[in-house]
């Protein structure tokens, strides 16, 4: 013991291990807030007001134990305030609130700052460590359809989120000439398509528009469909499965072209953006999210980037190589990388807009 401590500044020790104690604490709460996103609490407390524990299970149809220990762990924690009852009342119970600011970022969906459904990640990717040591210790990767479908249900929830309250209030309206082409009826893309929530907000906004999605998990072409089919827009939105640098058709006519969050863990990201360039119409737009990061991969710190490294490590990195990808990753893609991948497929402005959240970067590409 006295040679693994020796020299130690043991007040630096203390410290370190104190901050290992708060990222510990930190998992425990991201599961409490995955279960509160599923479970509706967060919901519950922020539009019906502060409750003591079994009101609050009554509100949501839960047992009253485990509300009760789930309310002290997030007041721990500081992610709910709470009254405490009166000592002399022997009938008093503690009463619990989620402050408006918190309830913003956790209960409504429907807010321009909800992240909570995001807590949800980190339990269905947490089932996949095994998978995961297993591939650090072989090389190989990790292929899509062996994730669970909570996950991608999860990735479902949040983009929907943002595409509601972002795609058709700011982002079209902010791109110069691009809702006049969308009315005309010219044709839109979506490269990794997902869900299919941005198509279907865009066949519903435009009707004369023709919308066709590209994904290779077929979890999701097969989610966008149904979606599509529930919104009435069946005739107008098509999902087709594969890549899409290999489907994309090179027709120079399309008015938008769309990629979120996915170009880097495509095969072959560079390929991915000849395709789209092929598809553009001399005056069509390519409109990519990304994550946002610094150029130099060491300059990225904080809690924001060590959450997007370890959402890389834990699906990034093995989805695209079990695809024969490049695995870039989730920071993989910073600006200028960006820059010189479009400047390369024949894309040469480049713009970026107000992104959703402080993690991710808005790129308005034109031929």
């Amino acid at each position: 013991m006295e040679a693994q401590t020796g020299g130690l500044d043991m007040a630096a020790t203390q410290a370190f291990a104190g901050r290992f104690l708060a990222d510990m604490g930190g998992g425990m709460v991201s599961i409490m807030c995955a279960l509160g996103d599923e479970l509706g609490l967060f919901r519950a407390l922020a539009g019906q007001g502060p409750a003591g524990s079994a009101d609050l299970a009554s509100r949501t149809g839960l047992d009253e134990r485990y509300v009760r220990e789930w309310l002290l762990c997030l007041s721990s924690a500081g992610y709910v305030t709470v009254d405490p009852a009166d000592p002399a009342d022997p009938g008093a119970a503690d009463r619990f609130s989620l402050p408006a600011e918190h309830a913003a970022v956790l209960a409504f969906e429907e807010s321009p700052f909800f992240m909570g459904g995001a807590a949800r990640l980190v339990p269905a990717l947490a089932t996949m460590t095994d998978a995961l040591a297993e591939a650090f210790r072989g090389g190989h990767g990790v292929p899509q359809e062996r994730y669970p479908a909570a996950l991608y249900r999860t990735m479902w929830q949040m983009s929907s989120s943002w595409l509601n309250t972002l795609l058709l209030p700011q982002w079209v309206p902010a791109i110069d000439g691009l809702a006049k082409r969308l009315e005309s009826g010219a044709p839109v893309a979506h490269v990794g398509s997902g869900g299919g929530r941005a198509l279907v907000l865009l066949a519903q906004a435009f009707p004369g528009c023709r919308c066709t999605g590209y994904d290779r998990l077929r979890l999701n072409v097969e989610r966008a469909r149904r979606e599509a089919a529930e919104a009435g827009v069946a005739d107008r939105v098509e999902i087709v499965e594969g890549d899409a640098e290999r489907l994309l058709p090179a027709t120079g006519d399309h008015a938008l072209v769309m990629c979120f969050d996915v170009l880097h863990d495509a095969p072959d990201p560079a390929a991915a953006l000849r395709a789209v360039r092929g598809a553009l119409a001399p005056d069509g737009v390519f409109l990519l999210l990304e994550s946002n990061g610094a150029d130099r991969p060491a300059d990225n710190s904080g809690p924001a980037a060590a959450m997007l490294y370890g959402a890389s490590v834990l699906y990034s990195v093995p989805a695209s190589r079990a695809a024969g990808g490049a695995a870039l990753g989730l920071m993989g893609l910073p600006p200028e990388r960006v820059r010189a991948l479009c400047a390369e497929a024949g894309l040469r402005s480049v713009k970026q807009l107000p992104s959703p959240t402080p993690l991710n970067a808005l790129y308005e590409i034109r031929p």
